[in-house]
């Protein structure tokens, strides 16, 4: 075989070995069993998205490929240092199939790449406005929260189009999920298995103080531009917990949008309403990732304040570089909060959660528990 073409080999999670098209798995549903997916997804086998995510790869002689190479090794890869590419399907999601793709190198330690691939309507909808999303929030800072990404693109078949976007693999990071079980509700790791690995509060803690800071960082004071949807359901957020600490990462912005007309201008206000939805939808998952839905413990609270509170500062100092944001409107935004009494947080909060559609599936949930949250929401603010 000529060097300037690796081999490229194919795998599905949970599956032992290599994947070939003589095997049965080849030509199975891509959405397998899953009749929560879109109906596009079963018009392709897996056979097809595999090879689809090659044509992809091989585009402009391995541009996007080589493109990312460069930006991990801070160095350009010629194609003849490519022994081969791996191909592993990884799971299946409501807007994307994501594939972790390994280059392996001949000189170099293998390089990780996610590469997302939309069947559906949904997912062709969004796929290039979220590729637009990561390389805009990407140049917020140089420690980003969220993946580079290094190119989109659409291949077309018989069947269809299956749009991809190719980005920054977060190696050792797992998804995250409540376990409800004996009536209390643990946070757990989730395994390539399929089993939860169930971790102390003090780590799960630590896991949304830090998503806290991440969506509030990412928040646009001056427009009012916030990452949005999101859901801990959907896997949106990733931790990787080692001996080095915990460390959260957003892998998906498939909307960074105003929300919220506020022709008056008034940050604080609409700070405050963005504030009050980041508590309300950070305690809410489902079971499992895919059960029913669960309003997650108090501690919740405390730590979405904590990470608001840090979000906001570094917001803040960002920001102020350009001199659209007085260095202390951080003071002048908590004691506004501040000032509000019990009564007032619950009305506010009557209103975030009368904007939700009434048939979005956890409304219920807020509806019931939303006079508690209100207080906890106004004891933690007291203490800021």
């Amino acid at each position: 075989m000529d060097d300037l073409f690796p081999v490229f080999k194919y795998y599905l999670v949970g599956n032992n070995g290599e994947l070939s098209p003589t095997d049965e798995l080849w030509r199975a549903h891509l959405s397998g069993d899953n009749n929560n997916l879109p109906v596009q997804d079963f018009v392709f086998t897996i056979g097809d998205y595999l090879l689809s995510a090659r044509e992809f790869l091989e585009r402009n002689k391995f541009q996007a490929v080589r493109d990312g190479l460069q930006n991990f090794l801070d160095q350009n890869v010629e194609m003849v240092e490519i022994s081969e590419i791996l191909i592993s399907l990884d799971k299946h999601g409501p807007f994307y199939h994501p594939i972790k793709v390994t280059i392996v190198l001949k000189t170099f330690e293998p390089v990780f790449f996610v590469l997302n691939g939309a069947v559906s309507d949904m997912g062709l909808a969004i796929i290039e406005t979220e590729y637009r999303n990561l390389k805009s929030l990407n140049a917020f800072s140089s420690n980003s929260y969220v993946p580079v990404a290094f190119d989109v693109g659409f291949v077309t078949s018989a069947k269809g189009k299956i749009g991809f976007l190719l980005g920054q693999w977060f190696d050792g990071f797992e998804e995250f999920h409540v376990v409800a079980a004996n009536d209390k509700n643990r946070i757990g790791l989730l395994k390539s298995d399929g089993s939860f690995s169930l971790i102390p509060e003090s780590e799960a803690f630590e896991i949304f103080r830090q998503a806290s800071e991440i969506l509030t960082f990412y928040y646009d004071i001056n427009s009012f531009k916030q990452i949005f949807p999101w859901h801990h359901a959907a896997g949106d957020f990733i931790v990787k917990i080692n001996n080095h600490g915990i460390e959260v990462k957003l892998i998906t912005v498939r909307g960074y949008e105003r929300l919220v007309d506020n022709d008056s201008g008034n940050l604080m206000f609409d700070l405050l309403l963005f504030f009050l939805n980041l508590s309300l939808r950070m305690r809410i998952d489902r079971d499992r990732g895919t059960k029913e839905y669960v309003l997650l413990d108090e501690f919740v609270v405390k730590a979405c304040v904590d990470g608001f509170v840090k979000g906001l500062k570094n917001n803040i100092k960002r920001s102020g570089k350009t001199g659209n944001i007085d260095p202390d409107f951080y003071n002048i935004f908590i004691e506004f909060i501040k000032e509000f009494d019990f009564e007032t947080i619950l009305n506010i909060f009557i209103i975030v959660a009368g904007s939700c559609s009434s048939d979005v599936p956890e409304r219920s949930i807020v509806e019931q528990n939303l006079k508690a949250h209100a207080k906890a929401m106004h004891r933690a603010i007291k203490k800021i």
